[in-house]
């Protein structure tokens, strides 16, 4: 693998990135280090598949505008995927201090097609669908992969550039996997294809009123959501549970503490701070609920990002 190559800007220290392009259409891009400060970079990305496999720290950025968190520690790796049908911009937030430790995969169109990834397939509708996306725990061997790339073995060449392709494609393998699980699971679901798009826009305005609650507190209502896109607050309730598996409180308190861990993490604020803006009036409920979602308690990952940024 060769430096950065532009895909990001030079933002870490003690670190530093790699990116690859095995075949074309396949880019494979490692980050392993400390950033440097609070900075956003901006980035017109092709059609594609976009897939981020964190193994530890937090990844912030914003696809054509709907926002992706993907926080992970050592023992409990993290990732997602959002397809592009078009042409849209990326935007990357960096945070002082945060130690991330990724690979980012992106699959173009013309990759896809060589792969066999066609329409009618599971994960040919997914990255058909723009600004499709979705979040997984990936499974010990594709964090065994994404470790690989990060820090391969040394060898020499053109063994090394072998084995780093190959570790590429099957890691590709895994997350079309992904996101054929994804398609799958909304085929299940017995929604219509009109209903899965006002699902999609739920899931965004409700991504929207959780920035506008970070920021000053105000946010429309559930019901103004549901009278947004042209149903009632119990059909909204209903749409979103099949679409994506759990209800709307449960996805808003998930996503409340994956912003309290990006915090924690960044050292922005104390761990009763953090639980306070998270919703919850208890430290121990919500320490409770923070390992069970993340792996590690906040006290645990205070600690981590303290040590970090004395590194």
């Amino acid at each position: 693998m060769s430096p950065g190559e532009g895909v990001e800007p030079a933002a870490l220290a003690g670190g530093g990135l790699t990116v690859a392009h095995p075949r074309p259409g396949l880019m494979v891009h490692t980050t392993d280090g400390i950033e440097r400060d609070d900075r956003v970079h901006d980035r017109l990305i092709v059609p594609s598949l976009t897939a981020v496999i964190v193994l530890d720290g937090l990844v912030e950025a914003s696809f054509g505008g709907r926002r992706q968190i993907c926080v992970a520690t050592p023992d409990a790796p993290a990732a997602f995927a959002v397809a592009l049908a078009e042409p849209d911009l990326l935007r990357r937030q960096f945070h002082t201090g945060a130690h991330v430790r990724k690979v980012t995969l992106r699959l173009e169109r013309p990759w896809l097609d060589a792969a066999g990834v066609e329409p009618g397939t599971a994960a040919g509708r997914f990255c058909g669908r723009h600004l499709a996306a979705v979040s997984w725990r990936p499974s010990a061997r594709l964090a065994a992969l994404a470790a690989a790339l990060i820090a391969p073995e040394p060898m020499t060449a053109p063994v090394a550039r072998l084995v780093a392709e190959a570790h590429t494609i099957e890691t590709a393998a895994g997350i079309l996997a992904a996101v054929a699980g994804e398609d799958a699971t909304a085929e299940e679901s017995g929604l219509k294809p009109a209903d899965l798009q006002r699902a999609g826009r739920l899931r965004e305005r409700l991504e929207m009123l959780s920035i506008a609650s970070e920021r000053d507190g105000s946010a429309p209502t559930l019901a103004e959501i549901a009278a947004d896109c042209g149903v009632s607050v119990s059909t909204m309730q209903r749409l979103f549970r099949a679409a994506y598996g759990t209800s709307i409180a449960g996805w808003l308190r998930g996503r409340r503490l994956d912003h309290a861990h990006a915090d924690i993490a960044a050292g922005r604020c104390s761990i009763a701070e953090a639980a306070f803006h998270a919703g919850y009036g208890d430290v121990a409920n919500f320490t409770t609920a923070f390992r069970r979602r993340f792996g590690v308690t906040p006290g645990r990952l205070a600690r981590q990002a303290c040590r970090a940024s004395r590194a």
